[in-house]
Formats: structure tokens, C-alpha cells, sequence
């Protein structure tokens, strides 16, 4: 094992573990904190072929039927990108992973991604998460054909989660898990916010995903240009919270993330 490897080995194992074996368990993070798997989130991108847009979303909406009224279950929804129809979202939260597993192991669970593999130009991407700053599920509000749903994967640089994160203007802090904590704490504040929720993937602490409700495409836009999160994004790229645009033209941004901050927005399709 050469030294590269060896540093990749190393901080992945102090990253994070597994508190039990099994496909999702408790997560432990660098810091110590201990991330429940009770709820349990899966979060899954689904994209097809144009042609079969319709089909997938019917397959889809199907699904979300058959499985919300599912023992342990909290949440089921389908989601719809704006600008990118044959792409959609699939947002569970269970009571655990015991009930999820049944759920995935179901004969319409296994019958709906059966249908679903031809239509498909992309892996079914599913991903399962626990809560880093999540409201309890049964307390959301439901959504409609008017709200706007804010999905995005966000990667953080392992050593830029936790205090000294050399890539900010403060080493002290704040560093990335506070700042992502952060975000979903102000951005509940905003008007028209119903939902901001932080997850951490179950397998890959530092890989996290954001998943917002907004009341209208006004309210969500208007919360894109706050202070508040003009400040995160400028942080989140390593320079000063009012800093702007950098006068030197070779200026590279030194980021805390290891991939964009890939906001995608989506239409409720079912729920």
C-alpha cells in the first residue's frame, strides 16, 4: 500500500464507523458525535430516458402509493426537476432501518425498479442518510403542486468538517458540518421556508445532502440572495464572508468541498 493510499485509508477510517454491522447504522463522526439511524433517510436520483419521461413518472408515482402507507414509514414523496423533466428524486424517511429494509425487500419495491431498469440511462442512485440537522418527519408540512423543492449534494473535504479547517478564513471555525448545520438554521427563518434538513450519508460522513420546502418560487429565490447566504456560499469557497469577487484574476477559490454545491430545484409529483 503506497503512502497515498495509506492517507486515503486513514481518513476515511476517521471519518466515521459503523456502531453495528448491517447496510445502515449508527454513524460516529471525527468530533464524536454520534449520528442516530433512527429515522433512517434515503435519498434517490432516478434519471431516464426522455422518451420514457412519462412512464418513469407514473412507475414512480406508483410507488410513493404503494409504499407510504407501509409499516414504519414517516415519509414518502417523488419530486420532478425543473428545466430537466426525466430527472427525478425519491425522499423517504423511515423509523428505522429494520422497516426500510422490509420495504426494499417488498415485491412491489422489487417489481417497480425491475420496470423502471430499461427506462434508465444512469444507475438507480440511492443513498441512505441519517439526521445532522433534521426535523422530526412527522412534523413537516406536506407539500403541493406549488412548492418548490431544493435538493443538493454537498461534499466536504474531510479535514474542512471539523475545527482546524486550514481551507477557512478562521481555522477556529466556522468549519464544515457547522457551517452546513448552520445554513439549515437561518435558512428555517426565511419566509416561506417549510422544510431544511441537513442529512449525512450513511456510508460517506462527509458527503451530506440538503433538502429544502418553500412555499413558491418567490420565497425561494428571495432566500438565495439574503446575507445570510451569500455569507455561507462565500465561506463555503474559503474567502471572507463579504468577499466578493477577487481583484486577482488567477485568484483560485480554496474550497472546503470536493465537488459543486449542486442546488437542484424540483415539483412535488407525489406524496
Amino acid at each position: 500500500m503506497n503512502n497515498l493510499t495509506k492517507s486515503i485509508v486513514g481518513a476515511a477510517s476517521a471519518l466515521l464507523f459503523f456502531a453495528s454491522t448491517g447496510a445502515q447504522a449508527d454513524v460516529k463522526l471525527q468530533d464524536g458525535t454520534i449520528l442516530s439511524d433512527k429515522p433512517t433517510f434515503i435519498v434517490t436520483y432516478v434519471e431516464a430516458d426522455v422518451a420514457s419521461t412519462d412512464a418513469a413518472r407514473k412507475l414512480i408515482e406508483d410507488q410513493v402509493a404503494n409504499s407510504k402507507s407501509e409499516n414504519g414509514n414517516l415519509r414518502f414523496e417523488a419530486v420532478q426537476r425543473i428545466g430537466q423533466g426525466n430527472h427525478f428524486v425519491i425522499l423517504e424517511a423511515w423509523d428505522g432501518p429494520e422497516s426500510r429494509a422490509a420495504h426494499a425487500a417488498s415485491d412491489h419495491t422489487i417489481a417497480f425498479r425491475n420496470a423502471l431498469e430499461p427506462m434508465l440511462y444512469a444507475p438507480y442512485d440511492e443513498r441512505p442518510h441519517v439526521g445532522l440537522g433534521a426535523a422530526d418527519p412527522s412534523t413537516l408540512p406536506a407539500g403541493d403542486d406549488k412548492t418548490i423543492y431544493v435538493i443538493t449534494h454537498a461534499d466536504i473535504i474531510p479535514p474542512e468538517q471539523f475545527a482546524p479547517c486550514d481551507r477557512q478564513v478562521d481555522a477556529s471555525g466556522p468549519c464544515g458540518n457547522e457551517m452546513m448545520t448552520g445554513l439549515a438554521e437561518f435558512g428555517r427563518t426565511h419566509d416561506g421556508n417549510m422544510r431544511f434538513d441537513i442529512l449525512t450519508q450513511s456510508n460517506r460522513g462527509n458527503h451530506m445532502s440538503v433538502v429544502e420546502m418553500w412555499d413558491s418560487a418567490a420565497s425561494q429565490a428571495a432566500h438565495q440572495i439574503t446575507p445570510e447566504k451569500k455569507a455561507f456560499r462565500n465561506e463555503l469557497s474559503g474567502i471572507p464572508a463579504a468577499g466578493g469577487v477577487n481583484e486577482d484574476p488567477q485568484f483560485v477559490l480554496n474550497m472546503l468541498t470536493g465537488s459543486l454545491y449542486d442546488e437542484r430545484l424540483y415539483t412535488l409529483i407525489g406524496n
